[in-house]
């Protein structure tokens, strides 16, 4: 196995950008000095500086997560140019802006020989550490739902988000989970179960056998549990469901649409243009990578139908040749009551 080293895309990208910026090309020079990567996989340090500089010019940013066997031998420094091409005509600083606006959120470096810098989503791991970031999402869980929750941001269990809920989403969810087991009480079942003492909730992911009927009434006798799970809640009060056989998935949120020639001029706007790097989402207040954009030649068979949206509550605002402005707000933030005048999506995964 060889070593791990992940760090957080956005604040390593936000200070590649820093030091990017920040050179210029000096009076007689005939090229401008070109700003580079560095990273310590001893430390697991990394910092960005122009190649011919004695010291860091970025503030140092720490590894976040270290995997793999430390080096036995110690490691020279790894150095990157930001801004060189490589043989396909890209460079390191454009492959993070790209990874970024596909919603990336891990800057990762194989200690191999030779190293290998690449960039990934998630994280995998069945508990988030204190330092994630929880976003709110409607999610299915085990197959009910959907429900309010949040997940943590970079991070996922076999392949699902790693989401937690509140105690109120908790006793719906277990709710719910009762009602589905009664539905066919002969069959195994996957329950939430929770004991209240007063002084706090507990809750337990339990599998249960199903009932053997009873013979003589023709009715199901008590089932019988074969396994439970309990669940421990955070330091924020939230209850963590991390199973494979709860699997957490997030939904598109129901929405609020109108569409029109002028709709797309509705106030407020969906996006405004208050955010340092470009375009705020009014509904959940994301901004930078967060708000994604397309353009497309139009299926029309002319002109271009371009789409801007927000990756963290899915509002958008859209133009097609054929049917002009569509606006979508999300109902923000999740909450287990949808207004009337709310429609789902496609309750597909985002």
């Amino acid at each position: 196995m060889i070593r791990q080293l992940w760090f957080d895309l956005l604040e390593a990208l936000h200070l590649a950008e820093e030091v990017a910026v920040g050179e210029h090309v000096p009076h007689g020079a005939q090229d401008a000095p070109q700003p580079w990567l560095v990273l310590d996989v001893n430390t697991g340090g990394l910092w960005f500086t122009p190649h011919d500089a004695p010291r860091p010019r970025s503030r140092r940013l720490s590894v976040v997560h270290a995997d793999g066997p430390v080096p036995r031998q110690e490691w020279p420094l790894y150095r990157r140019s930001l801004t060189e091409p490589d043989p396909d005509g890209a460079n390191v600083l454009q492959q993070l802006r790209d990874a970024a606006s596909d919603g990336r959120r891990w800057l990762v470096l194989d200690a191999s020989i030779p190293p290998r810098l690449h960039t990934l989503a998630a994280y995998e791991t069945d508990t988030a550490p204190a330092r994630a970031t929880w976003i709110p999402a409607y999610l299915t869980i085990g197959g009910l739902g959907p429900y309010p929750g949040q997940i943590a941001r970079g991070y996922q269990h076999s392949g699902a988000p790693v989401a937690r809920f509140e105690p109120q989403t908790v006793v719906r969810i277990a709710v719910d989970s009762d009602a589905r087991a009664a539905r066919d009480p002969e069959r195994p079942a996957d329950l939430l179960v929770l004991r209240d003492y007063g002084n706090g909730l507990e809750a337990f992911l339990m599998r249960a056998a199903g009932a053997v009927r009873d013979l003589d009434y023709g009715q199901p006798a008590a089932t019988t549990p074969v396994g439970m799970k309990p669940i421990h809640v955070d330091g924020d009060g939230w209850y963590p469901i991390v199973d494979n056989r709860w699997r957490a998935t997030q939904v598109r949120p129901p929405m609020i649409r109108s569409s029109g020639t002028d709709e797309h001029l509705t106030n407020p706007p969906v996006f405004g243009s208050h955010a340092p790097g470009g375009a705020r989402c009014t509904v959940c207040g994301a901004s930078g990578y967060d708000i994604a954009y397309q353009e497309l030649p139009s299926t029309a068979g002319y002109g271009t139908d371009t789409s801007i949206w927000c990756r963290i509550c899915g509002s958008s605002v859209s133009f097609a040749e054929e049917v002009g402005w569509a606006t979508r707000r999300a109902v923000w933030p999740p909450t287990l009551t949808v207004p009337g005048d709310a429609f789902p999506m496609d309750g597909g995964p985002r």
